[in-house]
């Protein structure tokens, strides 16, 4: 039962923690797409696109890697090391933020996005107003198109640089603790996988 309430408290926690930071990035995203100009509009839905990509492959990554290579540069000591063999033990975690949580919001967001970018087109120029289905249509299946691409690029990318990727998320990891003095290491430590696994999706 203990299990059960620690695993329905788990997924409120991302329910809610997801719903708050969905609401306030979406919400500041919009207004600032719509008090700039068309061309960094499109920059800030890329950004986001490309955000979305970008954790893919960290979740990937996270899950194809294996802990031997980063404990051998653990125990000389190399800056990041400790870190990516933490992330490599709680690959699961790590995938569930990056590809289920980071990624879901940024795919919903770049959706958002590309529907405020279609306002703001036909606002500027209203004879475009009977073409609307033809341009969100437009839209959507570019930002879908641009999204499952990059994400099929980066799945391939992750599978065969995954201990490479880790370890560099790893030096960014040790960089925050040493900026913050935050040290994400020191929690227990349980399971993990061995240098003969593979991480599956």
């Amino acid at each position: 039962m203990s299990r059960k309430r620690k695993s329905l408290k788990h997924l409120l926690v991302i329910f809610i923690g997801t719903f708050i930071s969905a609401a306030l990035v979406g919400s500041g995203s919009e207004l600032l797409v719509k008090r700039t100009t068309m061309i960094v509009a499109w920059v800030l839905l890329l950004v986001v696109i490309g955000v979305g990509i970008l954790f893919d492959i960290i979740g990937t990554a996270a899950a194809a890697a294996t802990e031997t290579p980063h404990h051998a540069r653990a125990a000389n000591k190399v800056f990041g090391a400790k870190q990516a063999v933490r992330l490599v033990r709680n690959a699961d975690t790590v995938a569930n933020f990056s590809n289920d949580i980071v990624g879901d919001v940024a795919g919903t967001l770049s959706g958002a996005m590309a529907a405020t970018i279609i306002m703001d087109l036909l606002r500027l120029y209203p004879v475009l107003d009977d073409k609307v289905i033809i341009l969100n249509t437009i839209m959507l299946a570019l930002v879908a198109s641009i999204t499952v691409t990059g994400k099929a690029f980066g799945k391939s990318l992750a599978i065969s640089e995954a201990d490479e990727i880790i370890f560099v998320v790893g030096k960014i990891v040790a960089t925050f603790e040493n900026l913050t003095g935050v040290d994400t290491s020191k929690k227990k430590k349980k399971g993990g996988k061995k240098s003969g696994d593979a991480g599956k999706n």
